[in-house]
């Protein structure tokens, strides 16, 4: 006898109904509604938790114990619990109790930082020429700027590459090769942000 497409196809169907209902079949009825958790007990009876008991937190093991209310949270976070388990005065003997345990300290002055060197900000406050506009001479040679490029990436910031240059003869002389364009500035140092802390 042949078999039509059609026929193939509702073949095809019947089959996955039928794996579907015995798939549904295979799994049992506490999987899929869910039952609470049970637990076996030393005479090998089983042992049931309910939302009323105490939970035990099997990750912090079982001498960590939360106490669960009625409506599924912490008693700790049950305002109904709360207000009757605390009073004004219960409150007022944690407070003592946690001032009790307040370290308090003398105010002393700041220790006085030893600054060595340049002061780059007071620089920028002294200064009030424009980034990128030639002040200062510069005489440069071919492949200078690959140069000043290279060794203003030797330093971990602009703030202290402002500092060796100011500290090298900076800004009338460049002998560390770091501000090519002669504006006082060394490796895109930028003082814009010191001049504006002062104004405000």
């Amino acid at each position: 006898m042949e078999i039509t497409r059609k026929q193939m196809k509702y073949l095809a169907i019947t089959l996955m109904m039928c794996l579907v209902v015995a798939c549904q079949r295979a799994v049992p009825s506490d999987v899929l509604l869910g039952s609470p958790s049970t637990e076996r007990q030393p005479d090998g009876s089983p042992s049931t938790l309910t939302d009323d008991q105490t939970a035990t937190n099997s990750e912090t093991g079982p001498s960590e114990t939360v106490a669960i209310s009625s409506t599924g949270i912490s008693e700790e976070q049950d305002f109904e619990v709360v207000a009757n388990s605390q009073t004004i005065e219960s409150d007022a003997e944690r407070i003592a109790a946690n001032r009790a345990k307040y370290i308090v300290f003398d105010v002393q002055k700041l220790p006085i930082r030893g600054l060595t060197g340049p002061n780059v900000v007071e620089y920028a406050i002294r200064t009030d020429n424009p980034l990128g506009i030639q002040i200062y001479k510069r005489l440069l040679v071919l492949g200078d700027s690959i140069a000043s490029q290279w060794r203003c990436d030797r330093f971990l910031s602009s703030d202290l590459a402002q500092k060796a240059f100011l500290s090298r003869g900076g800004p009338e002389r460049d002998i560390l090769l770091l501000d090519p364009d002669g504006d006082g500035f060394a490796c895109a140092w930028d003082p814009r942000p010191f001049r504006l802390a002062v104004k405000n």
